[in-house]
């Protein structure tokens, strides 16, 4: 993707600092759906293409873009794969349980559900077209500037203040951070959790349709492989192992070829089936990190309910629930909403809408009270899905592992997929924000 030109805005009605998929869908939104001019600073030079991870997008989050732009979202179904069906195993290819991927969710149609249905795409694919929607929406996305401070202090005078590294200021009405929050709110670092993992990408077809979740007794691993296009599949491996940061980064080729080449010979020996071996051996993009986690912090805006937060700055993820980017879109949804019953004046022919900043405070205070206790529950929710994966892979004793895999096996057949995933994919963010403005009894 081309480099975009390096320009400098001054007139925006708020500043998104961060565009990845959470900062760029937030541009979207405020453009189409509530008429605000705003623009993004990015700190890469440069979105690439065919580089990178992938995610799993869910209903949850393909609900806010279908609602922001449905084109946007029929651009982003065409560019993953559908999932159809999750997959519990064993590393020697049998099966505990099928589930359907339309059992995650309620829907109020056959048309929404396959308008919904989770797909697994490449991290560049939406990243490509999210700025590409935006560019065509006349949002400026101004790349290569990094952020040195923002300030919030002159607030009272309707002003957030933000200063990049090259010596750069602007001013802005309101200031939306998707990245690392600085030193305007309270921080803790990040946890190791004592798991590592490696992933990669095979030029393959999935075996078998869906996400599969495999797990091993022997190798005393556990995995998640998923479909990106026809002949494209994800490869994730956990393995609980001591903290080396100083491994936790992209692979060369040359480097990601040898460690899966042992991967794969170890799964050999270890009687893992050869469908889990195969992206193995033709594995690109090799990245191993070490997850880290820490709870949503107790604050998402500034004193002055000028600087807002969203996505990792608020809440960063841990990946085994698939909702991460999930719930960053979430707040996406749920901060549109919000601005758009509470705090938008109309437009008429004279003047474009504008947001009235005196209802900010009530806007962000229940985006607060909505996204903190949803982010920390879906947060608990998949540390204990992935402790309960990590447990069929290290846990010694037989009965143990079979009682596990008899209780995933009850749920998804009488559930059609773990009751737990639902916490995720299942959440409406237009019928949380009828509930709480019905609490507050509160109205435009």
């Amino acid at each position: 993707m081309e480099k975009c030109p390096d320009k400098s805005v001054t007139n925006k009605e708020m500043i998104i600092i961060g565009g990845g998929i959470a900062g760029l869908v937030l541009a979207l939104g405020l453009k189409k759906r509530l008429g605000l001019d705003v623009a993004v600073y990015e700190q890469a030079q440069a979105y690439g293409d065919g580089v990178g991870g992938a995610i799993g997008m869910y209903a949850n989050g393909l609900r806010v873009i279908k609602d922001i732009s449905p084109e946007t979202l029929s651009r982003i179904r065409e560019s993953g794969k559908p999932y159809v069906y999750r997959r519990w195993m064993r590393h020697d290819g049998s099966e505990i349980a099928v589930g359907t991927e339309k059992s995650l969710a309620k829907f109020e149609s056959d048309e929404e559900a396959e308008e919904l249905a989770s797909i697994g795409i490449r991290r560049w694919k939406i990243q490509r077209i999210l700025y590409e929607s935006c560019v065509e929406a006349g949002i400026e996305v101004v790349m290569g500037k990094r952020v040195a401070k923002i300030d919030s202090s002159g607030a009272d005078g309707g002003i957030v203040k933000v200063s990049f590294v090259d010596g750069e200021t602007i001013e802005t009405d309101y200031g939306v951070k998707s990245v690392t929050r600085n030193s305007l709110f309270s921080q803790t670092d990040p946890e190791y959790t004592g798991m590592t993992c490696l992933m990669g990408v095979a030029p393959i077809p999935s075996s078998k349709e869906g996400i599969r979740f495999p797990s091993s007794i022997t190798t005393k691993c556990h995995c998640c492989f998923y479909p990106t296009a026809e002949n494209e599949t994800i490869f994730q491996l956990y393995f609980p192992e001591v903290e080396k940061p100083e491994t936790w980064k992209v692979l060369s080729e040359e480097e990601g070829l040898a460690e899966c080449d042992v991967l794969a010979n170890r799964f050999r020996e270890d009687g893992w089936d050869k469908q889990f071996i195969e992206p193995l051996e033709k594995a690109t993009n090799v990245i191993r990190v070490g997850l880290r986690a820490r709870n949503p912090i107790p604050r998402w805006r500034d004193e002055h309910n000028r600087i807002i937060l969203l996505g990792d700055a608020a809440h960063p993820p841990v990946p085994y629930i698939g909702q991460g980017a999930m719930m960053a879109i979430e707040d996406v949804g749920i901060l549109l909403a919000l601005m758009e019953e509470l705090a938008m004046t109309k437009a008429d022919d004279e003047s474009a809408p504008q947001v009235r900043s005196e209802s900010m405070e009530t806007v962000l205070r229940l985006y607060e009270a909505l996204r903190i206790p949803r982010t920390t529950e879906m947060l608990a929710n998949s540390n204990a899905l992935g402790k309960m994966q990590l447990e069929r892979a290290t846990n010694p004793s037989g009965w143990e592992i079979a009682w596990k895999e008899w209780k995933i096996w009850a749920d998804v057949m009488y559930h059609g997929t773990l009751p737990i995933m639902w916490k995720g994919a299942g959440y409406n963010y237009r019928e949380a924000v009828i509930k709480i403005l019905e609490e507050e009894k509160i109205s435009q």
